[in-house]
């Protein structure tokens, strides 16, 4: 199947890349508040201290990452690593050295090397604070599309706070965040994940401050937004914690069936496997029913970042009539870092190796058998293979978002070259060739800043390519301001449209 996109959608993704390009070139223009922010954790680093972490990082990704040179030569890499070296030499706090890091690790175009970003916002929140909205880039605007204390309407355009360009803050998240090949929709939107935590301690406010902020009207109308302590916002958002898998039928539409899946890595698998064999039991017995006829099925992996590969290969197996070799191999380099992570991901699947999990039993056998810096290529010969009575081969749409990726994007590339049907959103994290994976955690020894480092690297098809572009979705669809204001979700509507235009082309 081939992907293109409109020259519309071309011309939206010119746009962007402008757009970001303005936000990095902002980041220096950042008014810094005047209050120093109360946590130890911000003290001043020497540079002595900053550059042996530096050095740490560079060694761990060389030693470990299975292709830190796919996007860049060596010379590149050891002309970034001095250029930064020096940046360091007079020291810095933190967030100085988590930016450096993260624009060495920017070369790799690997979203699952570089800081990790959970555990640095933690980090921010748990020193200074949180602010209780999310917002998110919309038509080139910093626009809220939640409040946890129900106080902003979804919507609202932010300028600015405390005399801050809103999309400068922005611009400082950007820094931080890694891309995936060329998916620079994908890295705005992990940038906006970051943003409500960067904030206060961007502007040094703590727990307890009011921030100014200014609503982008005519009126430019000012409002406050108090910081909270990270456990409060926590306590909030536990009790409205989405499941990882869910499924309904659509209130509006009942012929239609809703399939949501949040994670690949679920808190409960056997709770997840039991959501997931109910759904396409509804699926079967929706199908055989004269008196109510099926639409179809509308897979939601918006904002799923991936997880275990092997529950993917779970939910795709009723989705196929066929067996399915996903991914079709893994290329990983062997060193004691490398090893010991892939052992402890796949140490059960290896004791039960049957079938596809046999596919990982292979992969740790070659692990332990090759010497240190050697590289393999591990085929997953054992196929996904389809789930008997309840697989479904009817109408079917899949939304994704730039927030979809890993194992999610895998998921998406064999729904594309299948032409199982229809993809509608936003570009993922990700290419139609594969994606890096497999991240094991690591803690700067000074800093103590963590950072993620790939030890795999996925092809979903043979022959084996590698592409830099983004999965492009057959209907390019993303939220607008308007469609917050109105609580409209449009890539669902063209979900439903797309299924209703086919169920009626088929009788």
């Amino acid at each position: 199947m081939v992907i293109s996109g409109s020259t519309h959608f071309a011309s939206k993704m010119f746009r962007m890349r402008n757009v970001l390009i303005a936000m990095f070139l902002s980041i220096a223009c950042i008014a810094w508040g005047q209050n120093k922010p109360a946590s130890e954790e911000f003290i001043h680093l020497s540079g002595a201290e900053l550059q042996r972490d530096l050095d740490s990082l560079s060694s761990w990704i060389l030693a470990t990452h299975p292709a830190p040179f796919a996007y860049c030569s060596e010379n590149d890499w050891l002309e970034k690593l001095k250029q930064n070296r020096e940046t360091l030499q007079d020291g810095g706090n933190l967030f100085t050295a988590a930016k450096v890091f993260a624009d060495l690790t920017n070369l790799l175009h690997d979203s699952h090397t570089g800081i990790s970003l959970q555990s640095f916002a933690n980090r921010l929140a748990r020193s200074n604070g949180q602010i209780g909205i999310e917002v998110a880039t919309v038509e080139n605007q910093t626009v809220v599309v939640h409040d946890w204390y129900h106080t902003i309407a979804p919507g609202t355009i932010i300028a600015a706070i405390e005399e801050a360009n809103a999309r400068s803050l922005l611009g400082m998240a950007l820094s931080l965040v890694p891309q995936e090949g060329h998916a620079m929709v994908s890295q705005l939107r992990m940038a906006d994940r970051l943003w409500n935590d960067l904030v206060p301690f961007a502007l040094g406010a703590v727990e307890g401050d009011s921030l100014k902020v200014a609503h982008a009207s005519e009126d430019n109308w000012i409002f406050k937004l108090e910081v909270h302590p990270k456990s409060e916002l926590d306590s909030i958002k536990a009790l409205v914690k989405k499941p990882a898998i869910s499924w309904q039928r659509l209130p509006d539409h009942p012929d239609v069936i809703k399939l949501t899946i949040r994670s690949f890595h679920p808190e409960n698998t056997a709770k997840f496997r039991r959501q997931l064999k109910a759904c396409f039991q509804e699926i079967r017995y929706a199908s055989r029913r004269n008196d109510s006829r099926l639409a179809g099925v509308v897979l939601d992996l918006r904002n799923n970042s991936g997880g275990h590969i092997a529950i993917m290969a779970e939910v795709l197996a009723y989705l196929t009539t066929t067996d399915v070799r996903l991914p079709y191999g893994v290329q990983v380099r062997h060193s004691p870092l490398a090893q010991e992570g892939l052992n402890s991901r796949f140490s059960l699947q290896a004791l039960f190796a049957r079938g596809y999990a046999s596919n990982f039993k292979e992969l740790n056998d070659t692990m332990r058998k090759t010497h240190a810096q050697e590289m393999s290529f591990v085929q997953f010969e054992a196929p996904i293979n389809p789930r008997k009575r309840l697989c479904y081969d009817g109408p079917m749409v899949l939304l994704i978002n730039g927030l979809s990726a890993s194992a999610s994007v895998s998921l998406a590339s064999w729904f594309v070259r299948s032409g199982r049907g229809k993809t509608i959103g936003e570009p993922p994290m990700g290419s139609i060739s594969g994606t890096f994976g497999n991240p094991i955690q690591l803690t700067m020894p000074t800093s103590r800043i963590q950072v993620n480092v790939s030890t795999a690297r996925y092809y979903t098809q043979a022959p084996i390519r590698w592409e830099s572009q983004p999965l492009l979705p057959d209907h390019p669809t993303s939220m607008t301001i308007q469609n917050y204001i109105d609580g409209r979700d449009p890539c669902l509507e063209k979900g439903i449209e797309s299924l209703k235009e086919t169920s009626k082309n088929s009788f």
